[in-house]
């Protein structure tokens, strides 16, 4: 048995409101329970910062600076929390070219959100700086309209299996930024 467990914070009319609330916590194979909690900081005002779902111990404090600079450092953060808790997903640095074995991965720039037993490598590279997504997708702008997808937008540049990218920045793009990540979880 798995249990995530996940705190979302707002008024209950703001919670009830919620479309992305509703569909992150409508479970496939489990319950979803509210509880009452006493107001604590958020990431942005806490002095010391929070933890960062996934990521190992190692990038912590790299990563939490990276997003003392980002647009939107709650929806990148409710992404990982989301993305980082699905079965065998597990959040890497990134091993530099030339870097002796002993040096540990590099977390300064995005990191990588790999399903692991996959041969096809990571599902997304996410940049917690730029509160931006990309996915092991190669959809145009056609399929991505066919799905639905309003706020991402396909690539012409990078390796030819990562073209769509999600810049996370209102509710809007967080749930397609999680359908997307889905899908290309599913393919990996």
């Amino acid at each position: 048995m798995k249990l995530t467990v996940f705190q979302f914070e707002g008024t209950p009319e703001e919670l009830d409101a919620s479309q992305t609330l509703r569909e992150l916590t409508q479970s496939r194979n489990g319950s979803a329970a509210a509880m009452d909690t006493s107001p604590r900081p958020s990431f942005a005002g806490s002095e010391e910062g929070g933890h960062i779902p996934g990521v190992p111990e190692e990038g912590q404090d790299t990563v939490r600076g990276l997003l003392q600079h980002s647009p939107a450092p709650e929806l990148f953060l409710r992404f990982l929390a989301v993305t980082a808790g699905w079965e065998n997903v597990f959040v890497h640095g990134i091993k530099r070219k030339g870097a002796q074995p002993d040096v540990p991965l590099d977390y300064s720039r995005y990191l990588r959100l790999r399903r692991q037993g996959s041969q096809k490598g990571g599902f997304a590279y996410i940049y917690p700086e730029r509160s931006s997504i990309n996915l092991r997708l190669n959809y145009t702008d056609q399929q991505l309209e066919e799905l639905g997808i309003t706020t991402a937008r396909t690539l012409t540049t990078g390796h030819r299996e990562y073209r769509v990218s999600v810049d996370l920045s209102n509710e809007q793009s967080l749930a397609d930024a999680l359908e997307l990540a889905e899908l290309a979880y599913n393919a990996t």
